[in-house]
This record gives structure tokens, sequence and C-alpha cells, in this order.
């Protein structure tokens, strides 16, 4: 192929992702599909407490925002069936000559609470922005089998099947990856880097360290309630293997698997996850000799929507630093 064709095939490719027609090829040989996701809601269609945790001028910059665009995704994450599992992605609407660095996104929630919606798109956006494409799995625990969430099982391998979605986007820079893991999704990220997560750092709020701990301070999750059955009935031999499993997936006993700088951020007055868990997982990760950092704040709520814009410019800062080329400077947005 001559040079001129090549880059009227790239030409091609790349207004094809541009209006969502584009199904893309990981390297398992499974199809991603994309689809340009709905506009935001209105900021009056919001729910009393999204509404509560941003400002109408804060969310409306962004449902009007043109320089990125989102769209839902389908991809292929082993042990799903043959299912492919949902999830968002975030990218310039023109990249440029250049090709950016990523964050993979994990959200909180269990089950059907806490999905991608328009609240957590906003989440990523702001992320985006500051010289990222933003990608994010909804796992594959929704609808049918949301009460069967396994909360360090099959959803760390959708977290890990983001990687070859990334590297599949023509505008990725697959050697600069980043992980940001929120409540529940700091659970799962911290998995998934024992499993060997190709990212340079990782940011975790309000992460749970212990879930056994966890556990005992709210009961729910290990009983299950009218919405989800429980850890007690969802992780198997429980009853018989629930030390083991424990174990396996808080990451305060396994700390020295983690290989990539940690920043830890949480509220003092957590109610969801009491500090004790970031202060215990940083006293793991300093024993392990791991490279972190915790910032604690007051008078804030779990996902410290008070100080988002404090919070979103450490967890930048953070990943600019161990960033091997670190080019995403102001400069570099769109």
């Amino acid at each position: 192929m001559t040079r001129g064709a090549r880059a009227g095939a790239v030409a091609t490719l790349l207004a094809m992702a541009a209006a969502g027609t584009l199904t893309a090829q990981p390297a398992d040989g499974q199809r991603l599909r994309l689809a340009p996701h709905a506009p935001l809601r209105a900021y009056e269609a919001l729910d009393d407490s999204a509404r509560g945790s941003i400002s109408r001028n804060a969310y409306d910059a962004v449902r009007t925002q043109g320089a990125f665009d989102v769209f839902d995704v389908r991809y292929p994450s082993r042990g799903s069936g043959g299912d492919s599992v949902p999830g968002i992605l975030i990218r310039p609407r023109t990249p440029g000559r250049r090709t950016w660095p990523a964050i993979i996104y994990n959200r909180d929630g269990t089950g059907d609470a806490g999905r991608l919606d328009d609240l957590a798109i906003v989440e990523m956006y702001l992320l985006a922005r500051e010289g990222f494409v933003v990608v994010a799995s909804d796992y594959r625990f929704h609808g049918a089998l949301a009460r069967r969430d396994d909360w360090g099982g099959a959803d760390v391998e959708d977290v890990l099947s983001l990687v070859p979605l990334l590297r599949a986007q023509p505008a990725v820079d697959a050697s600069r990856i980043f992980m940001v893991g929120v409540s529940r999704g700091g659970a799962t990220g911290y998995l998934a880097l024992k499993r060997g997560l190709d990212v340079k750092a990782a940011a975790v709020i309000a992460g749970p360290s212990d879930l056994e701990a966890l556990g005992k301070h709210r009961p729910e999750l290990v009983g299950g309630n009218d919405i989800y059955d429980g850890w007690a009935h969802v992780w198997p031999d429980y009853a018989t293997r629930s030390q083991e499993l424990y174990r396996e997936r808080s990451m305060i006993y396994w700390a020295d698997r983690i290989t990539v700088p940690v920043l830890i951020l949480h509220a003092k007055d957590d109610r969801l996850v009491p500090v004790d868990q970031p202060l215990r997982a940083a006293a793991a990760l300093e024993q392990a000799g791991v490279r972190y950092d915790v910032q604690l704040y007051l008078n804030d709520e779990h996902t410290l929507s008070r100080h988002r814009d404090d919070r979103n410019r450490r967890i930048v800062d953070w990943f600019r630093s161990a960033d091997p080329v670190n080019t995403h400077t102001q400069g570099a947005k769109p």
C-alpha cells in the first residue's frame, strides 16, 4: 500500500470511529462495539443526590462541551459467556497527530446500584479534559445478574479486559495507562493491580482495603438485602472458606504484589468506608516498599465531591509524576 493509500485508509477509519460505526478488533479476536452515547439529561432530571453533589453550572458546562465524544461500548471480557460487557469511552473529538495517555476508571456501587450514569460521565469527563482518553467498565453484574455481583471475581476480569480495548484505539498510547478506582472500584482496582494490570500509577478514592472489616461495618454486604444477595451467598464455599476469600480480596494481605505508585484519597468522616481502611492500606504499602501518598479530607462525603477540584488535581499530578513521557500538560488539551 502506498503512503497516500495508507493515509486515506486511516482517515476513513477515523471518520467511521467518530461516527460510531467502526467495530474495532481487540487482540483476542472478539469484537468491540462503539455507539454514540445519548446526550446528558438536563440538570433538573437528576435525582436529589446527584444535584446535591454538583452545581448546575458545573454540570451544564460538561453537558454542552464539544471537545470530547462520549461512546457506549460493549467489549469482550473473559468468562462473560460470550456476552459483551458494557462501558463508557470518552476521547477527544479531534485527537490530532499525537497519541494520548489513558485512564481506566473503576466505578463504585454493587450490581445495578452505582451504574455508569450521567454523573459518572461528568466525573470521567473532568479527568479526560486534563489530556486523557478515559474508559470505564459497567461490569457484567446488572439486570438479572445484579444480585450476584461477586466483588473481586469476574469484575476484575472486566477491568483487565479494558486494556485491549484501549490498545484498539488509534489515539491511545498504550504504554501510558493509569487507573482510578472509586469505593468498590478501588477494591476491584487493587485486585487488578495484583493481577498485573498494565498501568503506570493508580489513584483510589474511598477504597476499602479489608473486606472482612468492611462487612462487619456494613452487614448487608455479607448477608444481603432487597437488591443484593450478599457475599455469604455469592462467593463460592463461603461457609467453609470465608477467611481465605476475604484474604484473597483484601489488599492489606498482599500489598507487596502491587508494583505501581498508589495515591489514596478519603474522607475522614466517610460513613460507608471508615477511615481506618485507607490508613491500613497505607501501612501495608509502606511495609511493602511501594510508593504511595494519602490525602484525607474533612467535612466531605464518600466520593469527595465537595473537594472535587482538589481531588482531581492531585490525581492528575500523581499520574503526571509517573508518566514516562509526561507530555499531557495544560497545553496538550484539545
